[in-house]
């Protein structure tokens, strides 16, 4: 009887943030080969979410933190743009099958 509860290996601590990162995209239904690019960026972005943090804490300059904020929304729409290009790939794989 573990009194800490269960420790989870790296690969399971890797696993449980990607499956948060898709989640919160909404990037459930990317396709296997995808996922590993997607796990590279998962872990590129968690690091600049300290950044941020940091810069915020500093109280640096309000012209920076904008640069930020604009950058962020732009990941943002990125995402939002993979969604829907893999929705439509897929939609295009239905339609050639079908025929």
């Amino acid at each position: 009887m573990a009194l800490f509860g269960e420790k989870k290996t790296k690969e399971e601590k890797q696993k449980e943030k990607l499956q948060k990162f898709m989640e919160r995209y909404q990037l459930e239904d990317l396709d296997e080969k995808d996922l590993v690019v997607l796990q590279k960026i998962a872990g590129d972005l968690a690091g600049n979410g300290a950044f941020k943090a940091g810069m915020a804490l500093s109280f640096a300059k309000a012209e920076e933190q904008a640069k930020v904020t604009y950058l962020s929304a732009l990941v943002e729409q990125n995402w939002m743009i993979i969604r829907q290009l893999s929705r439509l790939n897929k939609s295009i794989e239905d339609l050639n099958n079908k025929e």
